[in-house]
């Protein structure tokens, strides 16, 4: 009796033993198994904010659970990126990669709480430009009309900063242009477009995405700091007649804290793969202008630190 007892136990103890391995593939193969917390460290209605709006709308479907999208704005992107890099590393908590910004806040400011090693670069999905935006009724019809505008008085330019890279573009279009305005920051894109719309500024550096969302607001793109038009809109080096860097193009993509699981990370980026190849998103995203171009975590991380030595050629125009 006693030895029929053991064997039952020892059979007991070996089928857990096996249930509870079996427990733990299942909850690897299974995830994502709630809502994944997405950090976006901008306002609401800026350029990152937008694609992650975008993107979560399709989540369901291709991840298997939705975005939770959480915007922790201030200091330029620095207070959001900074939570995300100490959150926990489970796969849970995502958040918006934007480059150059996240190099450029590690790389001009003092006592920053993260690094670019802290970050798992999951994929690239969009490349978004930099357009200079007015109001509708403004006098200011060409880039050459800002230009001499700016020789002759202060003209106040609405931008997502400090130190960010919309205001690195529009510094490098001053050095190149040869004028100096009087750069006032905000926080996002959304914001600064606000001012404009207000008549708080003369002008707005913006990203593409953000300024597309508000020209049925009464205003209008006077250039775009790319090799390609948008629409009517002139490219800068046939504004400017000369050639201007896109050093400040946000490349945006997704990121997690550094230590994510193979396994997740894999599945995020599958994930956000089919989500950029989604027939009805590619259309949503060709309406708001967002250019989408996926990139998966390897070359995402090339890019990463070719951009790391752009901002560091740049970083001296602040």
């Amino acid at each position: 009796m006693k030895r029929r007892t053991l064997s039952s136990c020892l059979l007991a103890a070996s089928l857990l033993s096996l249930s509870c391995f079996g427990t733990t593939s299942i909850a690897a193969d299974s995830y994502p198994t709630k809502p994944i917390l997405t950090i976006v460290p901008f306002s609401a209605g800026g350029g990152n904010d937008i694609l992650l709006r975008v993107m979560g709308k399709y989540a369901q479907k291709h991840l298997g659970q939705s975005l939770t999208i959480d915007n922790k704005p201030g200091a330029g992107g620095q207070i959001g990126w900074t939570l995300l890099a100490k959150a926990r590393p489970d796969g849970y908590t995502i958040g918006a990669a934007s480059l150059p910004s996240m190099i450029m806040i590690k790389e001009l400011r003092k006592n920053v709480p993260f690094a670019m090693k802290d970050f798992d670069f999951i994929a690239a999905v969009q490349t978004d430009p930099i357009v200079w935006v007015v109001k509708e009724d403004s006098p200011f019809k060409t880039v050459e009309d800002v230009v001499n505008a700016a020789k002759t008085r202060v003209l106040n330019v609405a931008g997502d900063g400090p130190q960010s890279n919309v205001q690195l573009q529009h510094l490098l279009a001053e050095k190149e242009g040869g004028f100096k305005t009087n750069f006032v920051s905000f926080n996002g894109s959304g914001k600064a477009l606000t001012a404009l719309m207000g008549g708080k500024v003369d002008l707005c550096a913006s990203t593409l995405s953000a300024a597309d969302k508000q020209l049925a607001n009464g205003l209008r793109m006077l250039v775009v700091f790319s090799d390609q038009r948008v629409g009517d809109t002139p490219t800068a080096n046939e504004s400017f007649k000369k050639p201007i860097a896109s050093v400040g193009a946000a490349i945006r993509g997704i990121c997690a804290p550094k230590g994510l699981p193979a396994d997740a990370k894999a599945k995020l980026e599958n994930g956000i793969k089919k989500i950029c190849e989604d027939p009805e998103f590619l259309a949503e995203a060709k309406k708001m202008k967002l250019d989408i171009g996926f990139k998966g975590a390897q070359e995402t991380q090339a890019i990463v630190e070719q951009t790391s030595k752009l901002v560091s050629e740049n970083k001296d125009l602040f």
